[in-house]
């Protein structure tokens, strides 16, 4: 979550993250004949055996939503008809490859050693199946465009006819007669563009890398307001480039069309390797190396394989692409809060250290017992597991720019702004203590009065330390629920300790007198002031501590 919170690059793939992942075929295409689902009622003859060949193509129980959709929209128009064929089981299948975006199925026909082939996949690859002459290739190609600048998911459907004993090593040596294109819709996520423009608002780069058509891609990412920039590069593109002149590229290019498996593990580690922290979305197998390799591997819960959520550091239960976002904002809190603490942990040390040292090295009478120190490491611990922990996100946190990686809690920064805070508190109470004994004040009296500023000075430090751009007492309290709780318990246990004689003999103390509670007002107001000249004396210092 930490290192969520510092991506400066988050890799999406689109289906089911930045749209619904509820696939429907919306149109069909014959190449001059087309037939929109919307509002028709009735599917003409033409369409039958592109629709038939589509659900031939597609497993009778399919897992994905494309071919739910493709046996769905089958169903609906074709039932009752002597094109649903449910009871045949193919013989044989070629199934998707990187070489070839296509699979098909193989059936028995009437004759013997008669085979009937059913094909889809992408465009292009069923195009190059069928042999069509560049003319021919040139027209549905354009009908492709088209369809996926209007943001479908493109497919094409072939069928062919095959005599033989021995199932040929490849679909190139089937004959194909091509029959249609399917569209399918699968609308934008309503909140993604709100998420997105957070991200850009935070300084996180999204890209988006998809296997669909390069158009459907900057179709959904025009939609959602992904990018601004319209180019495009492909898998095609990308394997003719080296590393360098790709990770050139990489620059100018937020979309990435037609990809591989192995071709989105070569840009995870591009990116990586170019100073990005990147995060991955993927729910698939092959998409298990890309997210191994990335800063963070997100696998989607709903439709993820249990091999992508085995590769993955966090598994986003409902696909979301919003999730992602708030999920940034949560790593941002969390770190947000751990330097905080840390400095809080420095910071309220200091005056311990030397209230208990000092006094001994002048030969005053001893300040702090150990009773007194368990008492304040009580109350020291729940400030930094609790109060800190439920601290809310800086109201800004989405606007600023990633962290650097090697930030750390314990920056220099960070740590020496805590201790210059810590020894000034100190050097107030001891200065306090010195005049006090000064002024013929017993030892139990003087003690009693630092022992109180000392303990509420632990509640101011808290409050100072929640955000070094602001007074301590400007960001409201209220915000927090466990500030107002820790103060109550810090009043409650003072009054025990003072006010109960058995635990006032205890810890050596007396009950304060109006010397010595005007003392202990004294040395409070003296700190706030500190507090506050030196978180002005620094901004610089308390800036780069408080973006940490």
């Amino acid at each position: 979550m930490e290192t969520l919170g510092a991506i400066s690059v988050l890799a999406v793939d689109k289906t089911g993250t930045l749209t619904q992942n509820r696939m429907q075929v919306a149109e069909l295409d014959l190449v001059g004949d087309t037939f929109r689902d919307a509002g028709a009622d009735e599917l003409p003859e033409p369409f039958h055996e592109l629709v038939e060949f589509a659900m031939l193509a597609t497993p009778a129980d399919p897992f994905d939503p494309m071919e739910k959709a493709i046996q769905q929209f089958g169903l609906g128009w074709l039932t009752d008809t002597e094109h649903v064929h449910a009871e045949w089981a193919p013989e044989f299948e070629y199934a998707l490859s990187p070489d070839i975006l296509a699979m098909t199925r193989v059936f028995r026909g009437d004759a013997r050693d008669a085979h009937l082939l059913a094909t889809k996949g992408a465009p292009e690859a069923v195009i190059d199946l069928c042999h069509l002459d560049a003319g021919q290739a040139a027209a549905i190609l354009q009908r492709v465009e088209a369809m996926a600048e209007r943001g479908l998911r493109v497919l094409g459907v072939a069928r062919g006819e095959w005599q033989g004993a021995a199932w040929p090593r490849g679909q190139h040596d089937f004959d194909f007669r091509f029959l249609g294109l399917l569209g399918f819709v699968d609308p934008p996520r309503p909140e993604v563009p709100a998420a997105i423009a957070e991200c850009r608002g935070a300084g996180v780069r999204v890209i988006m890398m998809t296997g669909d058509h390069p158009a459907t891609a900057r179709a959904i990412a025009r939609e959602v307001g992904l990018s601004e920039r319209a180019e495009v590069i492909t898998g095609a593109e990308l394997a003719m480039l080296d590393d360098a002149a790709l990770g050139e590229r990489l620059r100018h290019v937020d979309l990435c069309a037609r990809l591989q498996p192995e071709q989105k593990l070569r840009l995870v580690q591009l990116l990586r390797a170019d100073g990005e922290v990147v995060a991955m979305t993927g729910d698939g197998v092959n998409d298990a190396p890309a997210l191994k390799a990335a800063d963070v591997g997100i696998a989607m819960g709903e439709r993820g394989t249990d091999v992508a959520r085995e590769a993955a550091a966090l598994v986003l239960l409902d696909d979301s692409f919003a999730s992602i976002v708030s999920a940034i904002r949560q790593g941002r809190r969390i770190y947000d809060n751990i330097t905080k603490a840390t400095r809080f942990v420095f910071a309220v040390h200091m005056p311990i250290i030397a209230l208990a040292l000092v006094p001994t090295l002048l030969h005053w009478p001893v300040l702090l017992m150990p009773v007194h120190i368990v008492l304040l490491e009580l109350l020291i611990d729940p400030a930094c597991s609790v109060v800190y922990e439920a601290d809310p996100a800086a109201d800004d946190i989405m606007q600023r720019p990633p962290r650097v990686p090697s930030d750390s809690p314990f920056a220099a920064a960070n740590l020496r702004y805590a201790v210059i805070q810590g020894l000034g508190f100190a050097g107030l109470l001891l200065l306090g203590y010195g005049l006090l004994l000064g002024q013929g004040l017993d030892a139990a009296q003087s003690r009693s009065a630092v022992f109180i500023a000392l303990v509420a000075g632990l509640f101011l430090l808290t409050l100072a330390n929640r955000d070094l751009s602001r007074p301590a007492f400007s960001r409201m309290p209220a915000r927090n629920p466990w500030l107002p709780r820790m103060f109550g318990a810090v009043a409650l246990m003072l009054a025990a300790v003072v006010g109960l004689p058995f635990l006032r003999g205890v810890m050596g103390l007396a009950v304060p007198g109006a010397l010595a509670l005007l003392a202990t007002a004294g040395m409070l107001a003296a700190a706030v002031v500190w507090l506050e000249l030196l978180r002005r004396a620094a901004p610089g210092v308390a800036r780069k501590a408080a973006a940490r």
